[in-house]
């Protein structure tokens, strides 16, 4: 019995010392509890487009008509493990946003100045805009949500999930690392991702997704969308036409296979592999690449 609990005990020391010794030090910042957690609050005068640039953290921006300012929540969380750290954060805090404000643009600017190497540090955005509000979102490091309501947007990031409903005008969004979801879009859309998924749906105007390895799956809603440009290397492809479409389709795969679930009158014959031909009146001109997956049409049902 007595033997049985040295070994306990023994077992109990050791696994103390790999997680305070080895482990812990190697644990993310963002797992331990943050020397600092704040939280920050902003009220901005409406300009007709908000520009946000943040290195790590989220953004959740939503539009309201009855908005009359541009109110900003900024939760903050800053880590660091050494006495050094301990003493740069209160300093590096205290100049942490940089606000210019114009009434054609305001800026917001996480981190104006370079963070100190000792200091981990994230900011976590709450931000709502007038409606009708162009946005620009410039993120290293977090996921994005645009609720409906704004009008252009513009988003770069290089690890972040994305997601923008319904936007009143143009889109542009490029990730490197992360998903790609609109709905209801109305412009010109751009969306570009290397390792993510992309899904979209489109009421009118043009589109060009591309992904290097993901799948895409794209819903036309009308027929009024011009072109449809959707490419991906390493994914499959899925167009969802509406109920009465009319497109011009050029599909090309090298190793999928290409199937088509509506009636379409094509040129050339049927090929495995490649696929043109019209629906209706042949208004969209619709253009699918990929390399190594298969790509699907098909009809929207209710």
């Amino acid at each position: 019995m007595k033997k049985n609990f040295t070994i306990a005990v023994m077992i109990a020391v050791a696994i103390q010392i790999f997680s305070v010794g080895i482990l812990a030090p190697r644990l993310p910042r963002e797992v331990c509890r943050p020397e600092a957690a704040t939280e920050r609050f902003f009220s901005l005068e409406p300009a007709t487009a908000f520009r946000l640039i943040n290195a790590d953290g989220s953004a959740q921006i939503s539009s309201s008509v009855s908005a009359k300012k541009i109110a900003v929540k900024a939760r903050i969380r800053a880590y660091t493990a050494t006495a050094e750290g301990q003493v740069l954060l209160e300093k590096y805090l205290s100049s942490l946003f940089q606000i210019q404000e114009t009434p054609e643009l305001t800026t917001f600017t996480t981190e104006p100045i370079k963070r100190p190497d000792p200091i981990d540090l994230r900011v976590d955005y709450t931000i709502e805009v007038p409606q009708d509000t162009d946005l620009s979102l410039e993120v290293s490091n977090g996921n994005i949500w645009v609720s409906p309501g704004v009008r252009n947007v513009s988003i770069t990031a290089n690890n972040a999930d994305i997601q923008v409903l319904e936007a009143r005008g143009d889109l542009s969004i490029k990730t490197i690392n992360g998903r790609i979801h609109t709905e209801k879009s109305c412009g010109e859309s751009t969306l570009e991702t290397i390792n993510g998924s992309i899904q979209t749906s489109l009421t009118s105007g043009t589109l060009q997704a591309s992904t290097t390895t993901g799948n895409i799956l794209t819903t036309l809603l009308d027929n009024e969308i011009t072109t449809c440009d959707l490419t991906s290397l390493n994914g499959s492809i899925t167009l969802v036409m509406p109920e009465n479409p009319s497109a011009e389709v050029n599909a090309v795969t090298l190793r999928g296979i290409i199937r088509a679930d509506l009636p379409m009158v094509l040129a050339g014959g049927p090929k495995r592999r490649e696929l043109y031909g019209t629906l209706g009146d042949g208004y969209t001109n619709v253009s699918m690449n990929s390399m190594n997956g298969s790509i699907v049409i098909q009809r929207n049902t209710p």
